[in-house]
């Protein structure tokens, strides 16, 4: 029964891991180059002192600041988006092969129940499963820090 606890931990955490390679290897590099873009824009516009032509040249270049905004949404949205999928991959695996009690040597009510002396959790593998991807969620879900 502790195998299967591991192999659930291990299951979150490899899922966590692989979406982090997926995100270093392929989304990485394009939110790099997209920050920096905007952090070029707002640059340019910090450099006018003026309030007349600094509202011109945001004019001029907001379609430009909003596509790359845009961008840097999607490819958020589409890192999350992979978490969720893999989540709800594992959940399914973990519920269909390895649904199994969880015993505990403490009561605690409402949550657990008495099966002779001992205390267990009824969908224990589930709220082990959930805890523990939780837990490696920071993993999966890294951005690039401003430069």
């Amino acid at each position: 029964m502790n195998f299967i606890i591991f192999f659930i931990i291990s299951i979150s955490f490899l899922s966590n891991f692989a979406i982090y390679v997926f995100y270093k290897i392929f989304i990485y590099n394009k939110l790099i180059s997209v920050i920096k873009k905007l952090e070029y824009y707002d640059q340019r516009l910090g450099k006018v002192v003026s309030n007349k032509r600094k509202e011109r040249i945001y004019k001029k270049i907001s379609p430009e600041m909003k596509t790359y905004n845009s961008k840097l949404y999607m490819y958020s949205f589409f890192q999350s988006l992979l978490l969720i999928v893999f989540y709800m991959i594992d959940l399914f695996l973990v519920l269909t092969y390895f649904s199994v009690p969880v015993y505990l040597p403490f009561n605690i009510p409402f949550i657990t129940h008495i099966s002779g002396h001992k205390y267990y959790l009824e969908l224990g593998s589930l709220i082990i499963f959930i805890l523990s991807f939780v837990l490696f969620t920071p993993i999966s879900l890294r951005r690039p820090k401003i430069i």
